[in-house]
């Protein structure tokens, strides 16, 4: 069984590896909060395995990766989010990552399953995949080894696995979730640091007792996203499409049998509570974002973004520019 492990590349006594790892830590101050730049990489390769094809590797990026986390000023609560490039991925308690590689992860968000590899710093893997991880036929095997326990971890913690039930009609797109997973990242990490998120906004779960380590303490500050704070906001924002465009009866159609309710945690967390969502609903309808279609920074040799992998390595179709949110302005 594949063990879940923390997203940080390998450990290395290489020369070369000391050149490519940043830890030190860099902190900007804002009005509401710090912004801390915990870890950097100056290359990484982001790819998506998707649900609805098993067998596509769809690219998605290649650019420097930085681990990012903000500490709000006035509450308990962390948000932390991985960049590769421009695009962001949130990183939660509740959102598993797997370890397939020594310098190869697979990051889950509900909805999605995205292939990280870092550069080669060390030849070693940590499971038998049976292929390098610069063939896609590694990336889609090693997500068949951890496809059950991925799944056990998401309906363990009250999530779905595979596609988002509420991503119907058009929002099917495993790119346009892509997308908005990123738009929100950003869009939750601002809200904190300008303040237009706050305690009124958030619900904080205390963690569970340990009964076989009472000497631990019990009020440790600091509180962990759920993942829930950014699929909640996507999964509003298919629901209002599915209703306006008049889609609601698909939503009948793909409900399925209900994920189980999540286990307390270890950690203390937090999440949106109704009127958080409404709030950070409203802010990602008035900033209507697109997604960064600039590929300047892509090595001519390497596939563009969006580009389909198939198990053979052939390229195929280009992600097509998508809106990720309704472009509203205020005053309509």
């Amino acid at each position: 069984m594949p063990r879940s492990a923390s997203l940080l590349p390998p450990c290395s006594s290489s020369v070369n590896s000391r050149t490519i790892l940043c830890f030190e830590e860099r902190c900007l101050r804002f009005p509401c909060g710090d912004l801390i730049q915990a870890l950097r990489v100056d290359s990484s390769d982001l790819m998506l395995l998707e649900y609805q094809d098993g067998r596509v590797l769809r690219f998605l990026r290649r650019g420097e990766f930085m681990m990012k986390l903000v500490k709000h000023s006035c509450s308990p609560i962390l948000v932390a989010a991985c960049t590769v490039g421009c695009v962001h991925l949130p990183l939660a308690r509740d959102a598993p990552v797997f370890r397939v590689g020594c310098r190869s992860f697979l990051v889950a968000v509900p909805g999605l399953l995205y292939a990280l590899r870092f550069p080669p710093t060390c030849p070693e893997q940590r499971m038998d995949i049976g292929a390098s991880d610069s063939d896609p036929s590694f990336w889609i095997r090693a997500r068949n080894k951890i496809r059950t326990a991925l799944d056990s971890k998401l309906l363990q913690s009250g999530y779905f696995a595979g596609i988002s039930p509420t991503a119907v009609g058009g929002q099917r797109s495993e790119l346009l979730r892509v997308c908005r997973t990123s738009g929100t990242a950003q869009v939750v990490m601002k809200a904190v640091l300008a303040g237009i998120l706050q305690s009124v906004h958030t619900d904080i779960h205390e963690m569970k007792p340990d009964t076989e380590n009472p000497s631990r303490p019990a009020d440790i500050p600091e509180a962990y996203p759920k993942i829930s704070v950014f699929t909640n906001l996507m999964e509003a924002l298919e629901l209002a499409w599915a209703v306006s465009s008049g889609s609601s009866h698909l939503l009948r159609e793909a409900a399925g049998c209900k994920p189980a309710m999540p286990k307390p945690s270890d950690f203390n967390t937090w999440s949106l509570n109704k009127s958080g969502i409404v709030c950070l609903v409203e802010l990602l309808m008035h900033t209507g974002e697109t997604p960064d279609t600039n590929s300047s920074n892509q090595p001519a040799s390497e596939p563009k973004e969006g580009t389909e992998i198939d198990k053979e390595g052939g390229e195929d179709e280009e992600m097509n520019t998508e809106m990720i949110f309704p472009v509203m302005h205020r005053g309509d």
